[in-house]
């Protein structure tokens, strides 16, 4: 039947993309793309860690003559033990910014490895055909079924449409990744001074945010595919015939998705509600 191969391909289009997600996030950034990416990310870090020493001298100044406007507190050897120490600090931040960047990465995936083995893999739980449907449209007549198949390639496209939009949402937060750590030098310098450290720890904090997300990302597809493998979905009444039957499946099969795109798209915010970050 032309309609029951629309309906199916349509489906398998969400599986192959539900576990090209479920293999992307599931990466490290220095992984993504066999790769290829990080070297050029290092790089930049390498060329913006000179400009992150000048911001580094130039923060300190600031901080140092602000607490240091009488020579008076000079005196007192601890006010210019931690005010070098801050120094100290920042510039070891900056110096070996990548490795600490390493670290929360590894903290990170393997929060996300933890979460994701609970299922293993998305190429077990995938969207199928119900039994039901698959009846009613071997067994709808030719009319039925040209507008059964009409209904189902507009089905396709919606499908479609939902995959590219949630694989750009996923593709997005490496880049996001990406700009995090290329730029890392600059917020890090922020450290040297007592003015400025509030911007350091917006920018640690948000880039672990930005690592999360892939945690929640992974939570969502696994709630999603024990959503879908229950046998109480929300469904949408369209009537007792196989038309019916077929569309209002086909609403039920958007909504689920709908709710994993909007889960998907909102993991930053899921993420800075719970944790704050």
């Amino acid at each position: 039947m032309w309609a029951l191969d629309v309906l199916e391909g349509a489906l398998g289009t969400w599986n192959s993309y539900m576990a090209q997600i479920w293999d992307i996030v599931t990466q490290s950034p220095k992984e993504f793309m066999g790769g290829a990416i990080w070297p050029a990310i290092e790089q930049i870090f390498s060329v913006l860690q000179g400009i992150g020493y000048g911001l580094l001298i130039l923060f300190f100044a600031m901080s140092f003559f602000k607490q240091s406007t009488s020579f008076r507190e000079l005196r007192h050897p601890e006010q210019v033990f931690r005010l070098f120490l801050r120094f100290v600090l920042a510039q070891a931040a900056i110096t070996y910014g990548l490795e600490i960047i390493n670290f929360i990465f590894e903290v990170t995936g393997g929060i996300t490895s933890s979460i994701a083995a609970s299922l293993g893999s998305l190429h077990e739980v995938a969207a199928t055909l119900p039994d039901e449907i698959r009846t009613a449209a071997e067994d709808a007549n030719i009319i039925q079924s040209v507008i059964s198949g009409v209904v189902g390639l507009v089905f396709t496209g919606i499908v479609i449409c939902l995959s590219m939009m949630m694989l750009t949402k996923v593709y997005g937060r490496f880049f996001r990744v990406y700009l995090y750590v290329a730029l890392a030098p600059l917020p890090l310098s922020a450290f040297g001074g007592e003015l400025t450290s509030r911007h350091g720890r917006t920018f640690i904090q948000s880039f672990i945010g930005v690592c999360l997300e892939a945690a929640v990302i992974v939570l969502a597809c696994i709630v999603y595919s024990a959503f879908i493998s229950s046998n109480d979905l929300p469904s949408v009444d369209f009537g007792e015939g196989s038309i019916g039957m077929m569309v209002g499946y086909m609403a039920g099969v958007i909504f689920q998705m709908l709710i994993l795109l909007g889960i998907v798209s909102t993991a930053d915010r899921v993420v800075k509600d719970m944790l704050s970050l």
